[in-house]
C-alpha cells in the first residue's frame, strides 16, 4: 500500500521518542535538539526513516516510521554516532599524486612530506594521502566502513600501493562522536575483520562524547 502522506516533518520534542531515555535526557541537557525538525528522510514503501541532527558529522537521532493504513506509528529510536570513516596512508617520499594514479581515487586531503603551506610553521616531516568514504552522510559507522573496504577490495593497484617502500603505514581510521547519553561504539561482523586482515590495513578508531 501506498502511503497517503509523507513521514512527519515535526520537531523532535514532539516526537512520542522526546519522552524516553535516552532523548528525554538529550533535551535536558540540550533544549535545542528539541526545536529541530528531521533533517534528512527516506521512504521506502510503508517504511520510512528521519534523522535529526544539530551539526554536520555529528551524532544523529534515526526515528523509524510503519504506515499503519492510516497514519505513521513510530518505531523505537536509535542514536547512532556520527562518524567519519577514511583510508589514511602515511608517505615518506612517496608522491600523494602517485597514490591517487595506482587507486584511481580522489584524496580528501593530501601532502606530501616536506610540504609547507599557509597555515602551517615549517615544512611536514611526513606525508599523507586520505580518502574519506559518504561524508556527513546519513549511515551507521559499520556501513561507512563496508563501503571503503569493498572499495578497496575492487581497487587492482591497492597491493602495488602497499608494496611502495615509502608507504610507511596503511589503515582505516574512523572518528565516532557519540552521545553522552548513548555512546554507541562500532560492532564488526568477522568478514569486515577478515577484510581488514586481508588487505594488510590497520584499524585506528578514536571516540569522543557530545
Amino acid at each position: 500500500m501506498i502511503p497517503a502522506v509523507a513521514p512527519p516533518h515535526l520537531p523532535l520534542l514532539r516526537l512520542r521518542c522526546s519522552r524516553s531515555e535516552p532523548v528525554r535526557s538529550l533535551l535536558e541537557r540540550q533544549p535545542a535538539w528539541g526545536h529541530i525538525a528531521p533533517v534528512h528522510a527516506q521512504q521506502h514503501g510503508e517504511h520510512a526513516v528521519t534523522n535529526y541532527r544539530l551539526q554536520a558529522e555529528s551524532f544523529f537521532v534515526q526515528v523509524p516510521w510503519r504506515w499503519t493504513g492510516e497514519q505513521w506509528d513510530e518505531s523505537p529510536v536509535s542514536v547512532v554516532p556520527g562518524a567519519v570513516v577514511a583510508l589514511r596512508l602515511v608517505l615518506d617520499g612517496v608522491p600523494p599524486e602517485r597514490v591517487t594514479q595506482l587507486l584511481g581515487l580522489p584524496p580528501t586531503r593530501a601532502f606530501a612530506k616536506g610540504d609547507s603551506g599557509p597555515h602551517r610553521r615549517g615544512v611536514r616531516d611526513e606525508g599523507l594521502w586520505i580518502h574519506e568514504v559518504l561524508p556527513r552522510g546519513f549511515h551507521w559507522p559499520e556501513e561507512k566502513l563496508t563501503e571503503l573496504l569493498a572499495l578497496l577490495r575492487a581497487r587492482s593497484g591497492w597491493r602495488e600501493v602497499l608494496s611502495l617502500s615509502g608507504v610507511t603505514w596503511a589503515g582505516i581510521t574512523v572518528q565516532l562522536r557519540g552521545c553522552v547519553e548513548r555512546m554507541g561504539g562500532l560492532a564488526l561482523e568477522a568478514s569486515l575483520l577478515e577484510d581488514l586482515v586481508g588487505l594488510s590495513l590497520q584499524l585506528d578508531v578514536e571516540l569522543v562524547a557530545e
